[in-house]
């Protein structure tokens, strides 16, 4: 790891430490100023601000959707969905590689309108829940109407000046101050990697930059507001493994002996950010780091850290495969899919077979849910398939955190 960020905040005290450097071409160190990719920590910051304007009566959570985003009026499912759905991930929105990951180019101020565009003109995907990049850009449109400006400037208004984060600012806008570079762990060491920030995904994570001391100030309020505590209520049970056991409203839920605990992550452009809430505790944790290994880092520290200053015990990941621990295999075997992006599983002499464009893949049984695929891979060891039917065929298939529903087999 090149370098990394922590800080632990207790009943309002807050300790940091640092270490390593920015960047390894530079080799300037990782100080308080560094400004480190947040990635998907963004979506529990949109949250709160969506949060902060039903409280002001500018919108509510179960206005639907094409209340607030003018671009979706005339789409089925989106006068259907609620700003409650997309909060929740369980709107029924487009699913898409192209509304996910790829988007659009420039970075306009009529960008999140265009897209927006988009995710309109695309037919929805059924899956009762599944992570959604577009959906948290939608939020984001959402707000731009709700406050009249770009959403960058009312998030800046909203939440980072108020909560006096004065580090966090966006990839887009020209900065002198330090920001952390990306790495990518290579044969010869870490080695930097581009950044990705394109500014149509930024409410979704690509373009939020911060510090640990400012992930605190956003964690503080979280733990004193209770008009916030109602987004860590929970709205869907995915328990994918290694990332969550619910979702609540721009939070996950970890079902952890001693807690529970609330938090997110970030996975951006070999960076890795880390927020976790102790609420019964009056506490939380923050880790950013520069590396592409910072989840194994973060599972590592924050099971040490959570039990020893707050009594919690994290749970390990299951990695050890069993061929008899999922039963009938054959069960698992169909097409899951989105319309341009499909797996096809296929049952194996071991466990399954997972054929796409990746190519083919080896999954081993670890339980009847989650099967091991690369036990070296530092942040999707393993898949998992969910929302069983009747006959206990699962109809959903999570890679990461992205369901494929089943739609043949």
């Amino acid at each position: 790891m090149p370098g990394a960020a922590i800080g632990i905040l207790h009943d309002g005290a807050v300790t940091t430490a640092y270490c390593g450097v920015a960047d390894v071409k530079s080799g300037k160190p990782v100080t308080s100023e560094t400004r480190f990719s947040v990635g998907s920590l963004t979506k529990s910051m949109v949250a709160t601000v969506i949060a902060r304007l039903a409280g002001e009566g500018r919108l509510s959570l179960d206005d639907p959707a094409a209340a607030h985003v003018p671009e979706l009026r005339g789409s089925g499912w989106a006068a259907r969905a609620t700003l409650r759905g997309l909060l929740a991930n369980r709107s029924g929105l487009p699913l898409r590689a192209e509304l996910e990951f790829s988007g659009l180019e420039g970075g306009s101020d009529d960008v999140l309108s265009r897209f927006a565009s988009m995710v309109a003109a695309a037919e929805p995907t059924k899956v009762a829940w599944s992570y959604a990049n577009a959906g948290w850009c939608l939020l984001g449109r959402a707000i731009e109407t709700a406050t009249g400006r770009r959403w960058e400037d009312a998030m800046s208004s909203y939440l980072f000046e108020p909560l006096q984060m004065a580090r966090t600012t966006f990839a887009n806008r020209p900065l002198a101050e330090a920001r952390a570079a990306g790495h990518e762990l290579a044969v010869g060491g870490p080695s930097p990697v581009e950044p990705w920030a394109p500014r149509c995904f930024g409410p979704a994570g690509s373009t939020v930059l911060s510090t640990v001391d400012d992930l605190l100030r956003l964690a503080s309020l979280h733990l004193t507001d209770p008009a916030l505590a109602s987004l860590r209520a929970s709205h869907a049970e995915p328990r994918i493994h290694g990332w969550l056991d619910g979702w609540c409203l721009g939070w996950a839920r970890f079902d952890w002996r001693g807690g529970p605990v609330w938090g997110w992550d970030g996975v951006l452009s070999g960076q890795r950010a880390v927020l976790r809430l102790v609420p019964d505790q009056r506490a939380a944790v923050a880790l950013l780091t520069n590396g592409s290994t910072g989840r194994p880092m973060y599972r590592s520290l924050f099971a040490e850290l959570l039990e020893t200053s707050f009594g919690v015990h994290v749970l390990p990941l299951m990695l050890d495969s069993s061929p008899a621990a999922a039963g009938d295999l054959s069960r698992y075997a169909g097409l899951y899919a989105w319309p341009d992006r499909q797996v096809e599983v296929v049952v194996s002499t071991s466990g399954l077979l997972l054929k796409s464009e990746l190519g083919d893949i080896e999954a081993l049984p670890v339980d009847e849910r989650i099967f091991l695929v690369d036990a070296m891979d530092p942040d999707n060891p393993t898949v998992t398939f969910g929302a069983f039917d009747a006959d206990e065929q699962p109809q959903v298939l999570y890679r990461m955190l992205w369901g494929l529903p089943r739609v043949v087999g």
